[in-house]
């Protein structure tokens, strides 16, 4: 029997793109809004919510009071402060649970790769080690090449004197406490101070350079990438021959390699500001 009851299906855009379905979207996005604004905050009124949002302030109490019936927003009725509630942390700690840097970093290295041609390599901490977890191998026939899981010395390797740089005194100093100095080539620190010296150096500078302190013939430079405390969990270095690495080429890719770390940190951290200028244990 046919529906003949039945209205028939009106064709074009589905009801979500627009007219109600596209209110509730708006109100998704505005909703989303909100909780920016009040994660930056460690608690705010409504008034300055709205203000903040650039909302009108009966459309910001209405959908606070939806968000903090599903616990994404907390209201403390004595200070008539809003600030970021239990599920909201529920939220983001199930981001901290998948999280790989590796997983993360790799479109990020592949596009590296492109833009200057040479060898991208990612590292990260295993313990007060940097082990190498992905790379972008180039396709010159004179290579740079790291074995994926090769250990880096930190004292000489752009991507470990990056991570020096950028790290807390605390976390320094138990990196410095495990440091053998070994001589790979002529120009490998032989100690504390001298390694130190050139840390100062990176942070005035913002990248790493390895002059054939690891490998003769070799060249890297390399940028710390941070989690949200602000720590190096590791570095993206980019290596090529000497011969390849002018000054003036260092300069340019240390740039691209500051953007790509920049990337990396807020990827995996979330957090919006940028890998400052001044490393954070200068700050």
């Amino acid at each position: 029997m046919p529906d003949s009851d039945v209205a028939p299906r009106r064709r074009g855009r589905p009801a979500s793109a627009g007219g109600e379905g596209g209110a509730e979207v708006q109100s998704l996005d505005r909703a989303i809004t909100l909780l920016r604004v009040i994660a930056d905050d460690d608690g705010m009124t409504l008034a300055d919510i709205a203000r903040a949002a650039d909302l009108p302030i009966s459309t910001v109490h209405r959908l606070l009071a939806t968000l903090e019936r599903r616990q994404l927003v907390s209201h403390d009725l004595s200070t008539g402060l809003w600030t970021v509630g239990l599920g909201l942390f529920r939220v983001g700690a199930a981001y901290l649970r998948i999280r790989k840097l590796p997983d993360i970093g790799r479109p990020v290295i592949r596009k590296l790769l492109h833009e200057v041609e040479e060898t991208v390599n990612l590292s990260m901490f295993d313990g007060m080690e940097l082990v190498v977890v992905a790379q972008a191998e180039a396709h010159a026939p004179v290579r740079a090449f790291f074995r994926l899981g090769v250990r880096l010395p930190l004292h000489a390797t752009a991507a470990g004197k990056c991570v020096l740089a950028a790290a807390s005194p605390g976390f320094r100093g138990a990196c410095l406490a495990q440091i053998r100095f070994e001589p790979f080539t002529l120009r490998t620190h032989r100690s504390e101070r001298d390694l130190m010296d050139d840390v100062a150096r990176i942070a005035e500078r913002g990248y790493a350079v390895d002059d054939e302190e690891h490998a003769d013939g070799m060249k890297a430079v390399a940028a710390p990438i941070l989690n949200e405390w602000r720590e190096p969990l590791g570095a993206v270095s980019i290596a090529a021959p000497a011969v390849r690495m002018s000054e003036d080429r260092i300069a340019r890719i240390g740039r691209r390699v500051i953007a790509a770390a920049d990337q990396m940190t807020r990827l995996y951290s979330g957090a919006d500001e940028a890998v400052p200028p001044e490393f954070a244990a200068y700050r």
